[in-house]
Formats: structure tokens, sequence, C-alpha cells
């Protein structure tokens, strides 16, 4: 696969309302003794969406770079599961909001 630019923004700053949110879903995650391994198929398809959107910006007639795309969410999503529980709340709060990591971690729950 050849190197492309491309980042899932795992790594996004979050406000400092954000974080709080975070934090707190983090907990809820723990007191409803979610597992990681519960929300990494979550962090999967956040990961995808964002590709796809990504995706349709770029001409591509062969598709290739569309699937080179694909590819590297996945591996980046991985790294992100990678992580633990910590970092795919965190994600999950960056890619959806509060609101709808919050149903995510409670239908895992």
């Amino acid at each position: 696969m050849p190197d492309i630019e491309f980042d899932i923004e795992a790594d996004a700053a979050l406000s400092a309302a954000g974080e709080q949110a975070a934090e707190r879903l983090l907990a809820l995650a723990y007191e409803l003794q979610v597992e990681d391994v519960d929300l990494d198929e979550a962090v999967h398809d956040a990961a995808a969406t964002y590709g796809s959107t990504a995706g349709q910006s770029v001409e591509d007639e062969t598709d290739t770079l569309i699937d080179d795309i694909y590819d590297e969410a996945g591996r980046q999503a991985a790294e992100v599961n990678n992580g633990g529980l910590p970092d795919q709340v965190r994600y999950l709060v960056v890619q959806y909001g509060t609101d709808r990591a919050e149903e995510i971690i409670r239908a895992a729950g």
C-alpha cells in the first residue's frame, strides 16, 4: 500500500466541555462494565464513516486510492482500539459527539 496522508482524527482536540464529557462517559463505561472489545466495532465504524466522507472528495477512477483510505482508516482504528477503553471513548466523542457516544456505550453495557 502506498503511503497516503490520511488521519481519522484519533488525536483531535476536544474542548474543555468535550474532555469532561469523555471523562464522564469513560466512568459510565466502567460502571456498566463495558470492555474495550465491546467498542471495537463502533470505533471501526466511526473510522470507516470518516474514511467514506474523505473518500467522496477524491477523484480516483480505479478506486485504488479509496481502497487505500479504507485500509488506512482500519489500521488507525485498530491503533485506537489497542489504546483501550479511554482511547475508544474519547474517539467516539470526537467522531459522534457526546450524545451518540453515550448511546453506543450504553448499548455495549
